[in-house]
């Protein structure tokens, strides 16, 4: 599926989002619309964290998955009226090469419900070196390949037993990545970052699928450059921190023992 991405201002915001591709099916339009309100959301919440009255600036995307996770769970809960749980519990099976498990007992970053599906979510943070023409950080596509290539595919048995009654479970790998250069609140390379957010994601997307691509390719991808004021620059860090990315996957819907509609593919 090859994504088309488009500038668009959403709430006052500056955003390069991928296109809902016309010829996808509910689930994936759904799936589509969940990520895109989630980033959105997670870019406008982050701005709280630039405070002059408490004197901080302390966005949680400059740290990891676990401080971040302070602004997904309420946007996620908000989203899905309240129906989400973190860390939910699921039993794993894969006879993936280099990902074998049988009948592990683990956890899922997220479940909610969303427009009468049931999602499960696997969430990764990294971090980019946006100047580079190649993603150097191993790091990265090694948590882009977890997630897509094990995470999501080993909860396929155990997520047809789910017993809530929507119209099946769709399960999204979510993996927001920070962009950053090395040189101080420099607004030149603030302004390189907003010429080539385009660009930046073809990277991405084109690094992390180099293994299995039918299963790794994103299938999402957005940016977010931070209001054109200094002040939003002047993090306690070294380094110039212009924005947030993320690389998306939707995998098609799998019917569940719930199911309102049995007219799910299940693969």
């Amino acid at each position: 599926m090859k994504l088309s991405l488009r500038n668009t201002k959403i709430q006052n915001l500056n955003f390069v989002i991928s296109s809902c591709p016309s010829d996808q099916g509910e689930d994936y339009n759904i799936a589509y619309s969940f990520i895109k309100e989630v980033f959105c959301k997670v870019c406008k919440q982050s701005l709280l964290f630039s405070n002059s009255k408490y004197d901080i600036i302390e966005y949680p995307f400059l740290f990891r998955e676990r401080q971040l996770d302070s602004v997904v769970l309420p946007i996620i809960s908000s989203l899905c009226k309240g129906l989400v749980i973190a860390e939910y519990p699921i039993v794993r099976d894969s006879s993936i090469k280099g990902f074998e498990k049988k009948d592990s007992k683990g956890r899922i970053d997220y479940w909610c419900i969303y427009k009468d599906y049931s999602i499960v979510i696997e969430m990764k943070h990294s971090y980019d070196a946006f100047k580079t023409n190649l993603t150097n950080d191993e790091r990265l596509i090694k948590r882009w390949e977890t997630m897509t290539v094990s995470q999501l595919q080993d909860v396929r048995k155990n997520v047809r037993y789910f017993n809530e009654k929507t119209k099946g479970v769709i399960r999204i790998g979510l993996h927001f990545i920070t962009p950053y250069c090395n040189r101080d609140g420099n607004m030149d390379d603030v302004d390189d970052y907003k010429c080539r957010q385009k660009e930046i994601l073809t990277r991405l997307s084109k690094d992390v699928s180099r293994c299995k691509p039918t299963t790794t390719t994103p299938n999402f991808l957005a940016s977010w450059v931070l209001p054109n004021n200094k002040k939003y620059f002047e993090v306690p860090y070294k380094g110039t921190y212009p924005g947030l990315l993320l690389i998306g996957k939707i995998f098609t819907a799998i019917a569940h023992e719930g199911s309102a509609s049995m007219h799910v593919n299940s693969d």
